[in-house]
């Protein structure tokens, strides 16, 4: 039972990625056996297939992000410091986990509905709870009126135009992974943030 959880890891690091550097589709179980160093018959004693090793790792990522959507919830913090958090978070994860990153960029529009789908899911959980702080922000005249989940998912867009340019190793990439948390959370207060001094003035 020991060596159950540490075989299982092995098995979703090296999917990771395969899946990030060749696709889901075209990398194979005997291609994650041998960068797992396992046999194959041991992966299909803990997984029906490569669908259920991508489950797990989508699960692993949405139970993360629970995690730590939960405590930021629990703080009570401003709003400006909610944006600022998640958008640290999303680059902290793109470091920490640049394979999932890599694996989600390149597979979101997977003809596969069921991967589409999982993916999806992902982004929805944090763009869930993206939207439910704007309508806070909202109801308190913090930002301007809009559509909260459909802002949250502008957002997410934004963060993940300057993440897909930060995965790789040049200087431009070093510079977006240094710099990208600050500006970024800087450019979506500017971009969400009602100014009452001049709003009055120009009442």
């Amino acid at each position: 039972m020991n060596d159950e959880p540490r075989l299982e890891e092995r098995v979703t690091q090296a999917a990771e990625r395969l899946f990030a550097q060749e696709g889901f589709a075209a990398t194979g179980m005997r291609a994650i056996a041998q960068l797992a160093k396992v046999s194959i018959g041991a992966i299909y004693h803990h997984f029906s297939g490569k669908e259920e090793i991508l489950e797990q790792i989508v699960r692993e990522e949405i139970e993360r992000r629970q995690e730590f959507l939960e405590g930021l919830r629990q703080r009570g913090l401003p709003l400006k410091d909610q944006i600022e958090r998640l958008v640290k978070m999303h680059f902290d994860l793109l470091q920490e986990r640049g394979d999932v990153a890599r694996l989600f960029f390149r597979e979101r529009f997977d003809p596969s509905p069921s991967l589409r789908t999982k993916i999806q899911d992902l982004y929805g959980n944090v763009a869930g709870y993206i939207a439910e702080i704007i309508k806070q922000g909202i109801t308190a005249g913090e930002i301007r009126p809009c559509s909260p989940l459909l802002t949250a998912y502008e957002m997410l867009g934004m963060v993940e135009a300057v993440s897909l340019r930060a995965l790789g190793e040049d200087e431009t990439a070093v510079q977006f992974r240094n710099e990208g948390p600050q500006e970024l959370a800087a450019s979506l207060w500017l971009w969400l943030h009602i100014d009452r001094g001049e709003e009055k003035a120009h009442a």
